[in-house]
């Protein structure tokens, strides 16, 4: 090839590369103009579907009544009005409107639940204070049911839409991997939705790759330019890090986006702060969330009022359990509570008497993981037990050990000291909390969780908690105990 063919094939290399680089921040720029007016239209249609919904519970709570309600139409358009509003701010502090981040359809649906039912405890408390003390019952349930049920089609139906016009108007993010090993892999697995170019890495022990390999890691900024790329995901373990460490302090030829994946990603809490000391930056955070006292007095306040209103369900149980066989009302169990102090926790009796004797015998049938010991229909419980413990009634004798300080409403079920004996290292974090009657585990599925993943679940609790996350699962548990889903 001559000279003058190689420097016309070096200037067409380099007006493709400079109009893919074009085309990607024009896509960059549409895809954010994109999500900012995605995002507004579904704000409006958000607060638009709340207060419809209510507004049309109340023609249909009041159309077929011939008697008016108590309050007039106003008060009623006001309180829609104010629902709607709340649930929108709600749904903002659940991630809801990051469209290019978007929510799995279980945690989308979660957040919803979440937030149209805070805001309704909200509003509540909102009319409260305004006077008007007097609105229906049936309309405040319908309401929320409703908007519930509008919000899920219409956001189920936006989201696809919004990919939809995205994919249509705005070109995806163009993503290189920095390592070609199984972390690598999985991190392209996970990245379907944006468009991954390949790996860069000095090679590969892995023996299929599903998207090539580009290069080494010395043509990092070559690569990074010929291929338009606008985000870089740095997946190599720490000890591989100097020679990218090189590259990325020189910097690159055009605007890209490092991700850098800690190793111990899985221990950041949701909030933490980059701070600078001496004259290097830090990722500072907590690995236990401080609790307030706030917490312990509303442990109190409601479990006194638990125990006045359920009084005589509680007595109409006790006698159930008395007649139904043989045994102590009440059952007593060693459990392991915070920093791994012991205590005796109380549930209504729903087993045998002899039950423990005769796990030795069952522990070929156990469905649990991890070292839990579960059995979907275990023959040692009674009659009246296995109604109870499908309401997750037995457990509410547990308000005695929240009164006593030993546990609280929400935290990590208190394990049995057996099953910490078999507990690994990084397991032992669930005990740096005060233990709860439910928990993040209780509302995601109780005995359909695997053991490693209920876990997981009470770190991310220990590690996030706030006041907020404790009103979120409290809520939850009453859905996830109607429906008794995993509960046996």
């Amino acid at each position: 090839m001559s000279t003058a063919e190689l420097r016309a094939d070096n200037r067409l290399w380099l007006n493709a590369v400079t109009d893919q680089q074009r085309h990607t921040r024009d896509g960059i720029a549409q895809r954010q103009l994109l999500a900012t007016a995605a995002g507004a239209c579904m704000a409006l249609a958000d607060v638009a579907l709340v207060a419809g919904a209510f507004m049309l519970a109340y023609i249909v709570r009041f159309s077929a009544d011939e008697r008016l309600p108590a309050l007039g139409l106003e008060q009623y358009v006001r309180m829609a009005i104010v629902q709607a509003l709340l649930t929108h701010v709600l749904l903002v502090t659940h991630g809801l409107y990051e469209l290019e981040r978007p929510r799995s359809w279980p945690m989308r649906l979660r957040g919803i639940v979440s937030a149209a039912s805070t805001a309704l405890v909200l509003a509540v408390m909102v009319s409260y204070f305004l006077g008007d003390q007097a609105f229906s019952r049936l309309w405040l349930a319908s309401g929320w049911a409703a908007s519930v049920m509008a919000l899920s089609i219409w956001r189920a139906i936006a989201h696809r839409l919004y990919q939809t016009l995205r994919d249509a108007l705005a070109p995806s993010n163009r993503v290189l991997i920095v390592g070609a090993n199984r972390l690598g892999r999985q991190l392209a697995d996970e990245l379907k939705d944006l468009h991954v170019v390949g790996y860069v890495d000095n090679g590969s022990d892995l023996e299929r790759l599903e998207l090539p390999l580009l290069g080494p890691i010395s043509q990092l900024d070559e690569l990074v330019r010929a291929y338009a790329v606008d985000e870089l995901v740095i997946a190599l373990p720490s000890a591989r890090r100097e020679q990218v460490s090189r590259v990325l302090a020189r910097g690159f030829h055009r605007h890209v986006r490092v991700n850098i994946l800690p190793e111990f990603g899985e221990l950041l809490p949701e909030h933490f702060d980059i701070q600078q000391l001496g004259g290097r930056h830090y990722v500072g955070f907590v690995p236990v969330a401080a609790v307030s006292w706030f917490k312990r007095a509303v442990d109190l306040a409601l479990v006194c009022l638990g125990l006045i209103m359920l009084a005589p369900v509680l007595l109409l149980v006790a006698a159930a359990v008395k007649l139904d066989s043989p045994g102590p009302i009440l059952f007593r169990q060693e459990r392991v509570g915070k920093n791994g102090r012991r205590f005796w926790i109380f549930k209504f009796r729903s087993m045998c008497l002899d039950a423990d004797r005769q796990i030795e015998k069952l522990r070929l049938q156990n469905e649990a993981t991890g070292p839990l010991f579960k059995i979907r229909d275990d023959p040692r419980v009674t009659r009246v037990g296995r109604l109870l413990r499908r309401w997750s009634i037995d457990e509410l004798p547990q308000l005695l050990n929240v009164l006593r300080g030993e546990m609280s409403l929400v935290g990590p079920r208190p394990p049995l000291p057996s099953e910490v004996e078999q507990y690994e290292d990084w397991q032992l974090g669930r005990l740096r909390a005060v233990p709860g009657l439910t928990g993040l585990w209780q509302v995601s599925g109780r005995s359909e969780v695997p053991f490693h993943d209920m876990v997981r679940l009470d770190l991310h609790y220990i590690r996030n908690w706030s006041m907020a996350l404790d009103i979120e699962i409290l809520l939850r548990t009453i859905p996830a105990v109607l429906t008794n889903r995993g509960a046996y």
